[in-house]
């Protein structure tokens, strides 16, 4: 059986109420994927690479339209959303938008 996890997407910046509860439904998860598009790759100026249990993604041309540079922080893969939808259609237990 394939791992199973919790996917979450997010597009808010930080301090939205809507991030905010994002990501304490994703530190609760302890197995999550947390996918960073739009204004969400912000939040990787602000330490949320300090999640447990959490892999993070971010958008190549989001970081790079916003000036971002975080590779450090989180994985970018090459097509950010094929790599996305794979993982809601094989390995997701929930998914959550943002």
């Amino acid at each position: 059986m394939q791992e199973e996890y919790d996917v979450f997407l997010l597009t808010k910046p930080p301090f939205s109420p809507r991030a905010e509860l994002c990501l304490k439904l994703a530190a609760r998860s302890g197995n999550a994927r947390l996918y960073l598009a739009g204004d969400g790759v912000y939040h990787l100026l602000c330490g949320i690479q300090e999640l447990p249990g959490c892999m993070i993604y971010a958008c190549q041309e989001d970081l790079e339209a916003r000036a971002v540079n975080a590779r450090e922080k989180a994985m970018v893969p090459e097509n950010f959303y094929a790599v996305f939808i794979e993982d809601v259609m094989e390995h997701c237990k929930h998914a959550y938008t943002f």
